[in-house]
């Protein structure tokens, strides 16, 4: 590995492309929940959390559920943790259920903790999913790793990822649209283009969805490996996005 290889390794920055702003919005969402003054922002915050499935916005769910001073922000988060359907919300839930001094605040944490029981769920079995090999372009080592980044995010979204023959509610059908990789003024970037179609049990399109990553590196004349380690890393981010959309549309 030669010493702009290393730079290139040492500096990398991660840009999404407008395609794929999912991450960016999502983390602006995290912290306009924790720390806007105004209860309106914070509560479509909380909102809009719920509505993309985001997991990883959970921790500040619950602390907006437990601490924060309205009530209707406290009531956007028990909706959100609801829908995002992690466990880790049930106990701080019930705690509203049962203590919180606002009665709406207590019947939307009854509602949320309805949710996430797989028992009051007649849908619950339509979170189980396969994922099929990868196809399109970028070779297979670029296939494999938006295959493997998907499955990883969908199971963290609650998605119970299964065989083939296992008895999947839908099949997820990845895609590489496309790998460009560009040099000026000293940096690498790589853009990528990344699908998931979701097909029911009757052969139904249940879901289609397009996005885009993509990531900056400083140094020019990257090897063949530095290259597909930062593709992967690009459909990586774009296979984070998919699997938010998903769990948006496929409840």
């Amino acid at each position: 590995m030669g010493p702009r290889t290393v730079v290139a390794f040492l500096a990398v920055a991660l840009v999404q492309a407008p395609l794929a702003r999912a991450d960016s919005s999502t983390d602006r969402a995290i912290e306009a929940l924790r720390t806007d003054r105004s209860l309106k922002v914070r509560a479509q915050a909380a909102l809009i959390l719920g509505q993309r499935g985001a997991v990883d916005a959970v921790p500040a769910l619950i602390a907006a559920l437990t601490q924060d001073r309205e009530e209707a922000v406290r009531i956007a988060a028990a909706a959100a943790l609801g829908k995002i359907g992690d466990p880790t919300a049930r106990e701080p839930l019930d705690s509203a259920r049962r203590s919180d001094p606002d009665g709406d605040v207590r019947a939307a944490a009854a509602r949320a903790l309805m949710d996430l029981s797989p028992r009051a769920r007649p849908g619950a079995r339509r979170r189980v999913v396969t994922v099929e090999e990868a196809q399109g372009k970028g070779g297979g080592a670029a296939r494999d790793a938006l295959y493997a980044s998907l499955a990883r995010y969908l199971a963290q979204h609650g998605f119970q990822v299964v065989g083939a023959d296992e008895g999947a509610t839908y099949r997820i059908k990845p895609s590489v649209l496309s790998i460009d990789v560009s040099e000026g003024a000293g940096n690498v970037v790589i853009a990528v283009k990344a699908a998931a179609v979701a097909v029911d049990e009757d052969g139904r399109m249940a879901a289609m969805i397009e996005t885009g990553a993509r990531l900056k590196a400083s140094g020019t004349n990257l090897s063949g490996s530095a290259q597909d380690h930062l593709s992967a890393r690009a459909l990586d981010a774009a296979a984070r996005t998919l699997s938010e959309d998903l769990a948006a549309q496929l409840r």
